[in-house]
């Protein structure tokens, strides 16, 4: 029995209770027979620490340049860029840090390099790409972009078929995958003229742009289950 249908637990479990779910939890595990999730590498973890530092610092640093051009006051104008240059201050350390370490693993910056091949894909957008999603090359195309947050749900009930939308997924790799799919859709050959196809038939330039952030992700996976450098002709 699929264990979404199991009838639920009351609250205020008992010591007997405890061990009945115990058991059918393990009952169920034995049954579908999981996959063991790997533990990530001290190296991979300490390089998700990194990155995602860095990336809050980018967008704090964001939200304090919208506060100054906003405010009129030229005392809070003075005090919030004080706080950005302590605010944008560890951005170069931490940069200095995930190279370093990259230098020490050589599969992670083989994987680096791989990501960063692409036309559109920084050396940044292509180490958080690498280490918040360690799962490509591993799934199918759907199954990474699903991951990414970049795949569209079924918003269906009963006949009613609804707009298909993106939710979910992992927002780091997401909001990564964002810059990478504005500056590709105008500097990458093949995905400038996908892009332009999707807009000429009528698509909103949001809509277009997740078309784009989807196709990076899967040649992304592909890259790496392969193990090549992007070719203009791969994509």
């Amino acid at each position: 029995m699929p264990l979404a249908s199991w009838p639920s637990m009351p609250s205020g479990l008992t010591r007997g209770t405890d061990a009945i779910a115990a058991r059918l939890l393990a009952l169920y595990g034995e049954a579908i027979g999981p996959e063991a999730t790997p533990v990530p590498a001290k190296s991979l973890a300490e390089l998700q620490e990194l990155v995602l530092a860095r990336q809050a610092a980018k967008a704090g640093g964001t939200a304090l340049k919208n506060q100054i051009a906003a405010a009129a006051s030229p005392v809070l104008k003075r005090l919030l860029k004080a706080r950005l240059t302590a605010q944008l201050r560890p951005i170069a350390g931490l940069e200095a840090a995930i190279e370093a370490l990259l230098a020490r693993e050589a599969g992670l910056k083989r994987r680096c390099e791989l990501l960063a091949s692409i036309k559109g894909i920084g050396p940044i957008a292509a180490v958080t790409l690498a280490v918040c999603l360690p799962e490509l090359g591993r799934l199918g195309g759907g199954q990474i972009a699903a991951l990414a947050g970049v795949a569209p749900m079924n918003c269906d009930s009963g006949e009613m078929r609804g707009q298909r939308r993106i939710k979910g997924g992992r927002a780091p790799v997401r909001n990564a995958l964002y810059m990478a799919a504005v500056t590709a859709s105008r500097c990458n050959p093949d995905l400038k003229a996908f892009y332009g196809r999707l807009r000429d038939a009528g698509k909103a330039a949001k809509l277009a742009l997740t078309a784009v952030m989807r196709k990076l992700v899967i040649l992304a996976n592909s890259l790496i289950r392969e193990d090549r450098l992007w070719t203009p002709e791969y994509a």
